[in-house]
């Protein structure tokens, strides 16, 4: 067994044989890599933003979607984790799709991801708005709410720019609260309980008189928009002791203790809800999480509770935002996208991407301005964002047909086929329930307001590909010209 340092070597000399040079902080050990994956899956943050969501579209019975979502994406991860140990690269998604289709169908996969990523902590610390106006006293009107956005990005980026290193401690620290958040408080309210178990097996009659599956399938996206970030544990690959083996631990543990974590505090605040119908009513409680803690630990431990939550959302957007950062720094070491001498610039006392986190975190805060269109940026966020998933799920499919092997620290063996195989018609089947009509009534545009952001963002990178690729093209093109004039003369 290699010691700390003869690890660290080992791994330097691994990345260089894919071409790269060690120019990120190696630095963290299993924990802090399970805890970016699991501070970005967040079941505080996902619990406490869909809970209502969950709850008064599907009935109490939305509680088994949950195991179906996260089994569906444990599949998705295995596949993860075969990829994360053969290429244990920055920027992991557009590394692997580059890898296994080649260069401009990587392009694309990393496009799409990063994007969804941006959106992603707009929404996040968006979503955190609510609950900081609320401890702080305030209103909540919309400019607050915004600016309280802004100020969640700014903090983050700040935490993000001193190190990998320091982001950990921030992580770490989420961590802690998201057990604080589902574990302990759902312990405390099983001392209140107001309903029988076997309240998860009831729907309270949210289908009317027809069929619960439509239902059970809408309420299927409180499960859906929580139950990914597991790969950024592999974003950050580049900064992992030894990541060929910890990143699949990583990234599995991350899903599996979310899953667990997210089933207890639901069930424990469906059991303490004292009054099902009134938590329902969308019109007279519109916040059902907030409705069950006053009742059961009193209005001061319930707001004492807030700053739990708002750590959590915090230490959710600065991991989120690690990822994106990776992303794009990972595409301008490659030299494929416009400004790549900038954007690839490693900052010499950190050692972080600090170019390419300046300009995330500057997207990022344009993008707040937009967020009271909060459903339409996390429904992009996560459709997209499943799409390059799949994208990957599919390129790995065409790589095993075409005899790529697995490496050997992780290996599905015979499995990896039919695992692979599920993983895509999983995926591709939440991508149809994400996007789907679900307003008879409303306008077309907002029905299809998913899949119109999704064409967007699409053709926006078909645009940039192409300046990227004419960029690229430019010195050799200049090159070719001057020898022709010399030949010429």
């Amino acid at each position: 067994m290699l010691d700390h340092q003869q690890q660290i070597e080992a791994d330097r000399k691994h990345l260089e044989e894919f071409g790269y040079r060690q120019e990120l902080h190696r630095s963290l050990k299993f924990f802090s890599n399970f805890g970016v994956a699991f501070t970005y899956l967040s079941p505080v943050v996902g619990f406490y933003s869909l809970y209502a969501f969950g709850l008064q579209t599907g009935g109490p019975a939305f509680f088994w979607g949950i195991p179906v979502v996260v089994i569906g994406q444990l599949l998705v991860v295995l596949i993860f984790s075969e990829l994360a140990a053969k290429f244990p690269l920055a920027g992991a998604l557009y590394q692997w799709g580059r890898r296994l289709m080649g260069k401009k169908y990587g392009w694309f996969v990393g496009w799409i991801y990063g994007w969804a990523l941006l959106v992603t902590i707009t929404a996040v610390d968006y979503g955190s708005s609510p609950y900081v106006a609320s401890a702080l006293g305030l209103s909540g009107r919309q400019g607050e709410l915004i600016l309280i956005t802004l100020v969640m990005v700014v903090a983050q980026t700040l935490i993000n720019a001193i190190g990998v290193t320091r982001l950990s401690i921030l992580i770490n620290v989420g961590v802690a609260m998201e057990i604080i958040g589902t574990l302990c408080i759902g312990l405390v309210l099983l001392f209140f309980p107001h309903q029988p178990a076997s309240i998860v097996n009831t729907t309270l009659g949210v289908q009317g008189h027809g069929s619960y599956a439509p239902v059970f399938l809408l309420a299927l996206l409180f499960s859906g928009f929580i139950f990914f970030g597991f790969e950024s544990a592999a974003d950050v690959a580049e900064e992992v002791i030894n990541p060929r083996k910890r990143v699949p631990k990583a990234m599995i543990s991350a899903l599996i203790v979310g899953g667990i974590t997210t089933m207890f505090a639901v069930f424990t605040f469906l059991r303490a809800t004292p009054n099902m119908a009134l938590a329902m009513n969308v019109a007279k409680t519109p916040n059902p999480v907030t409705y069950v803690l006053t009742s059961s630990i009193g209005p001061t431990a319930s707001d004492i509770f807030l700053w739990v939550v708002i750590i959590a959302f915090l230490s959710c957007g600065a991991a989120v935002e690690a990822a994106a950062t990776r992303v794009f720094y990972s595409y301008a070491r490659d030299r494929v996208i416009p400004f790549s001498q900038f954007l690839s610039h490693v900052s010499p006392k950190y050692q972080t991407p600090t170019n390419a986190l300046w300009v995330s975190g500057g997207i990022a805060l344009i993008l707040s301005f937009s967020a009271k269109f909060e459903s339409i940026l996390t429904s992009f966020a996560v459709v997209g964002i499943y799409l390059a998933f799949q994208m990957i799920m599919l390129g790995a499919l065409v790589a095993r047909s075409r005899g790529m092997r697995a490496d050997p620290l992780f290996n599905l063996k015979g499995w990896a086929w039919p695992i692979n195989v599920l993983a895509l018609i999983y995926g591709i089947g939440m991508i149809f329930n994400l996007a789907r009509p679900t307003n008879p009534t409303a306008p077309w545009y907002i029905n299809y307001e998913v899949i119109l952001a999704t064409a967007a963002i699409i053709i926006l990178g078909i645009l940039v590909y192409l300046l990227s690729a004419t960029a690229k093209l430019a010195p050799a093109l200049r090159m070719e010209k001057t020898n022709e004039e010399e030949t010429l003369s």
